[in-house]
Formats: C-alpha cells, sequence, structure tokens
C-alpha cells in the first residue's frame, strides 16, 4: 500500500500539500483554546456577521472564473483568465465599497448587531486580498506548484492564528480577529505569488484584451452559473448567521460558528487536499477522453476510511471534547456538533469531489440541487425557531436533509463521472 502510495503522482501530490496543511490546519486547533478565552462568545459571534457579508463578496471576487484557470490545455489561454480573474477582483473590490456606503445601516439592521457597524469598512480590502489568493491559488494548482500550495496553507494559517493571539492578548475586540483573517490570506499569497514571478512572468506578455474577453466568452458558465451556485451557498451561510442573531443570541451564533469551524479541520487539511489534486488530474483525464470513475471510487473510499472513525468519535463524546478542550461552556457547542454529525461526515466524504460538475459540465443541474438545499436549511432554522423555539430542533432537521441531499450526491457524481 505504502509503496503504491510512493508511485503515485497523484497520491505524492497530495501528501506534498498534506504535508503543509497538516500542521496548517493543526495550528488553528491549538490556538482555538487561546483564543476562545481572549475573546468572547459575542465577539466571536460578531466575527461571524463580518464574515457572512464580507463572504458574499469574497466568494465571487473573481466572478469564479479563477476556477476556469486549470481547466485549458494551453498556458497562453490560461494565463489571460488569470489576468481576467485578478482585473474582476479589483472591480468587485469596489463594488463592495460602494455596497457598504451606500447601505450601511441596513445590513447593520438586517444583522440585528449595532456591533457589526464598526467593522464594515474592512470589506473591501477583505474582498481584494481574497480574490487575488483564490486567482494564485488555483494557477499555482494548475502548473502543479504543489510544494508552495503547502506553505501557502502555513503561512495563511500561523499569520492568522499569531495576529489574533497577539491581537487578543492586547485587548482587542473584533477587529484582531478580522485582521487576522486578512493577514492569513495576504501572507499565503505570497509564496504563490513568488512562484509565479520565478517560472511563469514570461507568459505576462501574452495577456491582451482580446484574448481576456474570448476567454471570458468560452467560459461565461463560471459567472452565469458558478458565481450563482456559490452566491446561493455563502447567502445561505449568511443569512443562517443573521437569523440565528435575530432569532436566537449573539452568543448562540458565537457557539455554532466556531463548533463549525473547529469540525471542519479535516475537512479543511484533508478534504482540501485531495480536492485540489482530484480537481487537476479529473480536468487532465477528462480532456484526454478518459473515464475518471475510478478515480472517484478510489478517493471516495478513502475519505470514507478516514472520516468514519473521527466522526464517530465527535457523535459519541462531543459536548465532553468541547467541555474539556475549550471550557465548560463550550459543551452546548460539542452537543451541537453531535446532532449534525451524519451531515459533516458526509459533506467531509464528498467535498473533495464537488468541482466534478465543473468539468463535465454539469453546472446547472448542480446549482439548482444546492439551490433547493440552502432553501431547506434556511427554511430549518426558521422551523426550528417556531416549533418550539430550539436551536437543537433546527439542527435535527438540517442533519435529516443533508443526510438525503449528500447521499443523491454520491450516486449523481458516479452517474456523471463516466465519459
Amino acid at each position: 500500500m505504502i509503496k503504491r502510495i510512493r508511485e503515485s503522482e497523484f497520491y505524492r501530490h497530495v501528501l506534498t500539500i498534506l504535508s503543509g496543511s497538516t500542521l496548517a490546519q493543526l495550528i488553528p486547533l491549538l490556538s482555538e483554546p487561546i483564543i476562545v478565552r481572549l475573546f468572547t462568545p459575542i465577539e466571536l459571534g460578531i466575527l461571524a456577521l463580518f464574515l457572512s457579508v464580507a463572504t458574499i463578496f469574497a466568494s465571487v471576487a473573481t466572478a469564479r472564473y479563477e476556477m476556469a484557470i486549470v481547466l485549458p490545455k494551453k498556458d497562453e489561454m490560461a494565463i489571460n483568465i488569470l489576468a481576467l480573474s485578478l482585473f474582476i477582483s479589483v472591480l468587485m473590490s469596489l463594488f463592495s465599497g460602494l455596497i457598504i456606503l451606500f447601505f450601511h445601516d441596513n445590513i447593520t439592521s438586517l444583522a440585528n448587531s449595532s456591533n457589526l457597524d464598526q467593522f464594515l469598512k474592512w470589506v473591501p480590502l477583505y474582498v481584494l486580498i481574497s480574490g487575488i489568493f483564490q486567482s494564485f491559488n488555483q494557477w499555482a494548482t494548475r502548473k502543479k506548484y504543489f510544494k508552495n500550495i503547502a506553505f501557502s496553507k502555513l503561512s495563511q494559517s500561523s499569520s492568522n492564528a499569531g495576529v489574533s493571539i497577539g491581537t487578543g492578548w492586547l485587548g482587542w475586540n473584533t477587529l484582531g480577529l478580522i485582521w487576522g483573517q486578512m493577514t492569513g490570506w495576504l501572507l499565503g499569497s505570497f509564496p504563490l505569488i513568488f512562484k509565479f514571478y520565478q517560472r511563469d512572468k514570461k507568459l505576462v506578455s501574452r495577456v491582451n484584451r482580446t484574448a481576456m474577453v474570448e476567454q471570458a466568452k468560452k467560459y461565461k458558465d463560471f459567472p452565469q452559473v458558478n458565481s450563482a451556485h456559490v452566491l446561493s451557498d455563502i447567502g445561505q451561510q449568511s443569512l443562517v448567521s443573521f437569523i440565528i442573531a435575530n432569532y436566537f443570541t449573539d452568543k448562540t451564533l458565537g457557539f455554532y460558528s466556531r463548533m463549525i469551524r473547529i469540525v471542519k479541520v479535516p475537512a479543511g487539511f484533508i478534504g482540501t487536499a485531495v480536492g485540489q489534486v482530484f480537481y487537476q488530474k479529473a480536468s487532465e483525464q477528462w480532456q484526454e477522453k478518459q473515464n475518471i470513475r475510478p478515480l472517484l471510487l478510489k478517493n471516495i473510499k478513502i475519505m470514507g476510511l478516514i472520516g468514519i472513525p473521527i466522526f464517530s468519535i465527535l457523535a459519541l463524546f462531543g459536548p465532553h471534547i468541547f467541555g474539556f478542550v475549550l471550557g465548560k461552556q463550550w459543551a452546548i457547542a460539542g452537543s451541537y456538533a453531535q446532532i449534525l454529525t451524519p451531515w459533516l461526515l458526509l459533506n467531509f466524504m464528498i467535498s473533495p469531489f464537488t468541482d466534478i460538475p465543473l468539468i463535465v459540465n454539469k453546472q446547472k443541474k448542480f446549482f439548482l440541487l444546492s439551490l433547493g438545499m440552502n432553501i431547506l436549511v434556511v427554511l430549518a432554522f426558521v422551523l426550528g425557531y417556531y416549533v418550539n423555539g430550539s436551536i437543537l430542533t433546527a439542527f435535527i432537521f438540517i442533519s435529516a436533509f443533508q443526510l438525503v441531499f449528500h447521499i443523491y450526491l454520491i450516486f449523481w457524481f458516479w452517474q456523471i463521472a463516466k465519459k
């Protein structure tokens, strides 16, 4: 088995990313007990509200054109998509600034949090830095610069944790956490930009407006369909944050948002590594008219073998784990995790393969499926509130909905993965 992994280019690349990702994801885990003691659940809840606003713009900072960078056969075409992504990032940053300027009070009112008001001005900078990182990250994936991707993840994680802890120790409020997020994106971009400058700067001469427009038209499904898909997902997450803040409390939102952040760590360092290499390899095989089902089957089995033990422990001992590591008041977050375990497990297993619809040009159906699921998630929180006013009831509804949805996705991915 070990010999087979060593001889496989796919798993060598996965292990390369994991070498940086493992430490990169251990850092947030190790820093979390410190952060939750330096910042209150309310301050963490306000961070979740800020990210709910900022991520709406950041998720489409490039109009999703960065996801097309991997697809062209020739670098001369891909470099124009990279330039297009960076150009759109600047425009989206300016656009987000105008939205914040003119609808500042409306956003604060919708979030039902006057504390959010002072932090919204940082949204445009967050969007710009995020767009730059996303663009160069996909270029590095295309060029198989996986060592730089691994170092990028480590830089992002360590700087985020370092700034958050440092500003918390100085007595800062949520602003320290926001600066930690932005510093992470910024420093995470440096290894990727350096590698591009070192190996690919000569391609910049091939960038021109005509080629950018040509590639924009060729991959128009990314802004038209994939952007709508991502906005639907992010919109659901943002709306959920607003609903929790309005129907329940900022403190409840703080518990929920940190629980999601901690529990998704396995997906962060394993799922992302597998998914990034899978997207590059599957795209290459599909272009060569190969069947990608064997690649999908082999990797989904591995994700299951890794995920089932981890999430079984979480389902059995969630409150004890959270209470022991983070403090007694955080045991409730472990109860949230217990209820959501079926969804979290299946999400872990298939999240690396959600780019298959992009590869096989099935984006529209995937968007409609996800849109329906997102509506059900929002409905689950509303039902939880009106049935008995308990967020735990909402989580039961969500877990049931997500279980059915993710089982269907596995079968659908298998169906469309055959050339």
